[in-house]
């Protein structure tokens, strides 16, 4: 990830926006696929989860309260405060260069996270959550894109890069089978979620 756009999501992602974002209700859809995932890793005999951007943690209590062993990572010092005084082991990372061992858990998570990632950052963190989940082990991943390729940055000075269905689809097979994809939250300009459950090569 270059450093202006590291920066610039450090800055935004500050104490305060932590604050705000902890106290903010999950859409619909998104505790509707949290729900889900769980559920595939009982299924599945899953013990062990990362997630990769937690924010201010309100998918790691859930996933952490289901009983897994949950390590979380993000770019922003305050979303690691917030979450480890909330009592979740969360460590300051890069999506790009996670700090753990190959192989380490069962599944991984990533929410409205990897969009963020200029250049071929999206790739290397899907790379990234490959090499930490075991092969077969369950990746999710939601991130907004849109009916055409675009990349923009917001007025709090956030990069995006939005990618099409079938980029995001192929991106994940890439790196394992691919099992749902789902969108949802159409806008009028194209732009939507995309959410995809994969099994690791």
């Amino acid at each position: 990830m270059t450093s202006h756009v590291r920066d610039d999501l450090r800055a935004h992602y500050d104490d305060e926006e932590m604050r705000q974002r902890a106290a903010r209700p999950v859409g619909e859809d998104r505790v509707r696929v949290l729900h889900a995932f769980l559920d595939q890793l009982h299924t599945r005999g899953a013990k062990s989860v990362i997630e990769v951007g937690c924010g201010a943690g309100r998918d790691a209590t859930s996933i952490h309260d289901a009983g897994m062993s949950y390590l979380g990572t993000d770019l922003s010092p305050a979303a690691v405060r917030t979450c480890n005084e909330r009592g979740l082991h969360v460590v300051l990372a890069d999506a790009t260069s996670l700090p753990v061992e190959s192989n380490s858990f069962d599944a991984a998570w990533s929410m409205s996270t990897l969009m963020h990632l200029p250049g071929d950052g999206f790739a290397s963190a899907l790379d990234e959550l490959a090499r930490v989940v075991h092969p077969g082990g369950l990746i999710e991943i939601g991130v907004w894109g849109c009916t055409r390729d675009r990349v923009w940055t917001a007025p709090d000075g956030r990069y995006f890069r939005h990618r099409t269905d079938e980029a995001v689809a192929a991106a994940l097979a890439r790196i394992g089978t691919v099992l749902d994809f789902e969108t949802w939250a159409w806008m009028d300009d194209g732009g939507h979620y995309q959410w995809v459950r994969a099994l690791a090569h």
